[in-house]
């Protein structure tokens, strides 16, 4: 593999805060990511400090400073005024800031884009050897997202795959210009409207208060029309369904179960229903294995890196 330098950035909402902890420690293990990047609001910085801040590689960087006059309170704001609810704020407002990291000068010509309830699970690559990125495809195939894209861009879905996978490789230059192209293309007035409300825009009302726009497929299929040959797709084995096995607050004996089954990553998405008995069957089971380990193989890796991420 070409060794190419990146970041990550990771965007953290208060309720994902002690998933983000996981998300955090196990890039800094299994990764060679430079410096990560934590967006999240101000007040959350006190939590971060007292609980990882001792590596320097991990940053924080206050959401509402990324977008200029681009806060969560303006995303509420605008989605009351359309739709008369802001229960999606947070989510458009969180691909924005991960869009917004290209233009900040010092991080890396590439970052990783990382959802912060997601933990890697054993050491990954993310260029091949001609430094091409690495894509992990996926089957997702929302309508309202091309719909979108068309409107923006005026392309349409360029692979048949979809390229929402958790994770990202972002090249600064390319997604300024697909932020350009965005601006350049809008019809809206004369150049002062912001590139997040032109995308906001775009979304049709009956989508808005759903899945209206995503990050991955915009940045994906504008990569896939205009630099096609920067990456290239590499199928994981990684699992988003974690919740309806070990709920929102897995420890290290259910890591150590899924790194044992072979997963790359997992992701703990707090709208799975959990099944209570469910998951204690599954907590059982994987206490078990951890211990049972713990006492036969106490040099197993995968163990000790449990450890670390839940520590």
């Amino acid at each position: 593999m070409k060794m190419i330098d990146f970041d990550a950035v990771l965007c953290v909402a208060p309720k994902h805060k002690n998933l983000a902890l996981r998300a955090v420690r196990s890039l800094e293990i299994f990764s060679s990511a430079r410096n990560i990047f934590i967006i999240t609001s101000s007040k959350n910085f006190s939590f971060f400090k007292e609980n990882i801040l001792s590596n320097e590689k991990i940053k924080l960087l206050d959401e509402d400073l990324l977008i200029e006059n681009i806060s969560l309170s303006y995303i509420k704001e605008y989605l009351n005024k359309r739709i008369n609810s802001d229960i999606k704020s947070g989510w458009y407002f969180q691909q924005f800031l991960k869009m917004a990291a290209s233009n900040l000068s010092y991080i890396s010509e590439h970052y990783l884009i990382w959802d912060s309830d997601t933990v890697l699970l054993r050491p990954l690559e993310f260029f091949d050897e001609l430094g091409r990125v690495c894509i992990n495809p996926k089957t997702e195939n929302h309508l309202p997202y091309f719909k979108v894209l068309k409107k923006l861009l005026g392309i349409e879905k360029q692979v048949d795959y979809s390229f929402i996978s958790e994770h990202l490789i972002v090249n600064k230059k390319y997604m300024n210009d697909l932020i350009s192209s965005i601006k350049n293309n809008s019809n809206q007035g004369n150049g002062n409207i912001s590139w997040v409300e032109i995308i906001l825009d775009a979304i049709d009302d009956e989508d808005l208060n759903g899945s209206g726009f995503s990050e991955f497929e915009i940045y994906g299929n504008y990569i896939a029309k205009y630099f096609s040959n920067s990456f290239l797709p590499r199928p994981l084995s990684s699992i988003r369904t974690g919740t309806e096995i070990y709920g929102v607050n897995p420890n290290k004996h259910d890591l150590y179960k899924l790194m044992q089954s072979g997963y790359f990553l997992v992701s703990f998405e707090d709208w799975h229903y959990a099944s209570p008995k469910r998951v204690a069957l599954n907590k059982l089971i994987s206490c078990s294995s951890f211990w049972l380990t713990n006492i036969f193989d106490k040099k197993n890796k995968s163990l000790n890196y449990a450890k670390v991420i839940c520590k």
